[in-house]
């Protein structure tokens, strides 16, 4: 976009901010700003923030500042328009505004969003509008840093905690208007019987009116949230609609919007003293916006599904498009924390699944909400410095050594995705691309133990770029499936918005059965001689034995579920009773109805009564295709050398190698690099490796007096 204005330089960049006034005008009439430099951020005037998305550049717009034209993004013209003053005189409905007084349908005073939200063209709201003595003070990052000038931006973008915590109010702008979802205009009409009693649908009227319904709603059922058995919020939510109404679509749509996906907004909300939400000519307080969001996040609107069951021959479905509200979540949840920090690596975490424009951000944006970075010393600090001269791999790099340094953890290796085609192949491979989402659900870490409790242990490197860590080696891959992956949805970390659906589909049951099948062939070896499950005569002392439940076809059967389920058991693998037996019947109700009944080892009598059951509860197997959804999405099945059975990374390969990293409480597949010589290794991601997920190998190996040994990632 061009611009004839010329910056003055900023006294003190890293201290010197600039503000600008918007001139009163109607909706039609040109934007004018004008710009000042604050030489001292602590001796500022009051000033409100903008806090929004740039938008395209394609098709800008020109306006004038300080008597020169620049042309700025359509979505930040369409917010100054928002923010500037009326004039003080003149007729507000001649100049195009369409006045909301008392008596309209949708004002503020007649409906249950009053005093949480309002439409500014209300006539009160009119005269709050109109331009005074003092026009008020804006911050806005497009316009108030020379984007030109790479050093300035650098500069700001450290003062951006203290911009957004200093101003007197944060304006975020969701846009000119809400954009309804395409439902046919039939659904959204008033019906005839709601007009009979005189009842209008407010999806007839205006997509933001149903939104608001839905927030002071939610405001309602505050004082019925509850925690469940595992500590979450939960909510029968009271006063709602069927979730088959368009209305959930409405809602849907509103939250995602591209404001509440970018990285750069979530401190730029969270750190507001005081904030509203602006779209169109609505406002919304920001506080009771907050606590619908987590009021609406505990009636479990969040998870789109698709539920089919026949009964009697009849076919019937029950479905949700779902809500996404976790990405607006995340901001209220932040506030909530003690000064409304978190470290780091969460928040990078968290960061993967926005948008930015540059990929560095997704780092330099989060810096001043990471607690541990306020706290870091000076040597650290140099590692997470805001730099946009530095290459994008080397600011993740950074940023993931600071996170292993400080807090003394491998945990970012879990984050590592390889990938053949990695759009920042300069990256290490344990070294998180932190711009990308996660094409797996992570492994929860706090119910295994591989790693027998083991402190990690570390070489210093003088090449920043390699790992020097020790492990255990396992075994070496022999076999794999095709992954289950869907190449059009990647998987959210932390917050995920999975798609659920029952009955399973046809790649999910080819999936299943292709890993069934690696596992009956493997073993039909071992019994005609071809496999072996007995450790090699060199190492016989400290290779793991095969669990003893694999002796019998109900014990394999009962692994193989706790591999596609990622389960864990509280002691001994061998210990089946400690087997989640609901897990199991869900299982074998699975492939009853979707394999059939030769691909598991279940007696004639129980195939028989799942044959019954299924008349009657044909939803039996909706744990299982749950947990297999969660766990297996993005991976591959495989075999070991001797026959373990796990699952990990889409990218591995047969000759991949299964270690145990010290510190870390999940196996990892590591691929040794094409240099043999080098005794380097390519870290490819973590998997869940059956009988060795509780530190049975670790233990094997120090029991036969085996260390760990070191290996070199790059």
């Amino acid at each position: 976009m061009e611009s004839a204005y010329i910056y003055q330089p900023l006294p003190d960049p890293a201290n010197s901010i600039r503000l600008l006034t918007i001139k009163p005008g109607w909706p039609s009439d040109p934007i004018r700003v004008s710009i000042r430099i604050i030489p001292n951020l602590d001796q500022s005037p009051s000033y409100q923030a903008l806090s929004y998305v740039w938008g395209s550049v394609q098709n800008p717009v020109s306006i004038e500042c300080d008597g020169e034209p620049m042309e700025i993004t359509r979505n930040l013209a369409t917010a100054l328009v928002g923010l500037r003053q009326l004039p003080a005189d003149g007729d507000p409905a001649a100049n195009g505004i369409a006045i909301m007084d008392e008596s309209h349908i949708l004002h503020s005073k007649n409906r249950a969003w009053k005093g949480i939200a309002r439409n500014r063209n209300e006539d009160e709201m009119i005269k709050s509008r109109r331009a005074g003595a003092d026009p008020p003070l804006f911050w806005i990052d497009a316009l108030c840093i020379n984007q030109r000038d790479i050093q300035e931006c650098a500069e700001q973008v450290k003062l951006m905690r203290r911009l957004y915590t200093t101003a007197s109010m944060v304006c975020i702008w969701l846009g000119n208007e809400l954009v309804a979802p395409e439902v046919p205009a039939s659904k959204l009409q008033t019906t005839r019987i709601d007009s009979a009693f005189g009842r209008t649908r407010l999806a007839e009227l205006d997509p933001m009116a149903v939104v608001l319904s839905f927030f002071a709603q939610a405001l309602r059922n505050s004082d019925r949230v509850k925690l469940n058995e595992y500590g979450l919020p939960d909510v029968d939510l009271l006063g709602f609609p069927s979730q088959k109404t368009p209305e959930y679509k409405i809602l849907g749509a509103f939250f995602n919007q591209p404001y509440f996906h970018r990285v750069w907004i979530v401190q730029e909300a969270v750190l507001a003293r005081k904030a509203k939400v602006l779209i169109g000519p609505w406002e919304l307080d920001w506080k009771p916006f907050a606590e619908a969001v987590h009021i609406l996040d505990a009636g479990n609107l969040r998870n789109p599904f698709t539920l089919q069951w026949s009964f009697t021959g009849v076919v019937s479905e029950e479905s949700s498009s779902g809500v996404d509200i976790p990405a607006a979540l995340y901001l209220c949840q932040i506030q909530r924390l003690p000064e409304r920090k978190e470290n780091l690596f969460p928040l990078l975490n968290k960061s993967r699944t926005r948008k930015a424009t540059k990929d560095a951000d997704h780092v330099f944006a989060v810096l001043g909400l990471a607690g541990d970075v306020a706290k870091a010393t000076e040597l650290s600090q140099k590692l997470i410095t805001v730099d946009y001269e530095k290459p994008v791999a080397q600011v993740f790099r950074d940023a993931t050594w600071f996170i292993m340094l400080t807090h003394a953890t491998l945990r970012p290796l879990a984050a590592a995705e390889f990938l053949e085609d990695r759009r920042i192949p300069d990256c290490p491979s344990w070294v998180p691309i932190w711009s990308e989402p996660r094409w797996t659900s992570g492994i929860d870490y706090e119910f295994f133990h591989a790693d027998a409790g083991q402190k990690l242990k570390m070489e210093k490197v003088e090449n920043a770029n390699e790992l020097r860590i020790f492990c255990y080696s396992f075994e070496s891959i022999v076999s794999v499936t095709n992954g289950l992956v869907n190449e059009t949805a990647l998987v959210r970390t932390e917050d995920e918005l999975i798609e659920w659906h029952y009955p399973p589909r046809q790649e999910e049951i080819d999936f299943v059965k292709s890993a069934w099948s690696l596992i009956t062939d493997f073993y039909r070896g071992v019994l005609n001689g071809r496999n072996s499950v007995g450790a090699t005569a060199e190492d016989s002392t400290s290779q793991l034995s095969i669990p003893t439940y694999y002796a019998s076809d109900q014990g394999v059967f009962e692994a193989f579920v706790r591999t596609l389920s990622v389960q864990m058991t509280e002691s001994s693998p061998d210990d089946q009773g400690d087997e989640s037996q609901d897990m199991i019947d869900s299982a074998e109700a699975w492939f009853q109805q979707s394999v059939g009944w030769s691909s598991h080892p279940a007696s004639l009598i129980t195939k028989i009564w799942h044959t019954v059951r299924d008349k009657w509860y044909p939803g039996a197997g909706m744990l299982f295709q749950a947990s297999l959804l969660r766990a297996c999405g993005g991976r591959k099945f495989f075999l070991t050398t001797r026959g373990f059975i796990g699952i990990g990374p889409a990218s591995m390969k047969p000759d991949d190698l299964i270690v145990i990293i010290l510190g870390l409480t999940v196996p990892f597949v590591v691929r040794r690099t094409e240099d043999q010589d080098s005794q380097k290794y390519i870290l490819i991601g973590e998997c869940y490796v059956d009988g060795i997920m509780d530190g049975e190998l670790v233990r094997a190996q120090q029991e036969a007096g085996k260390e760990a040994e070191l290996f070199t990632f790059i």
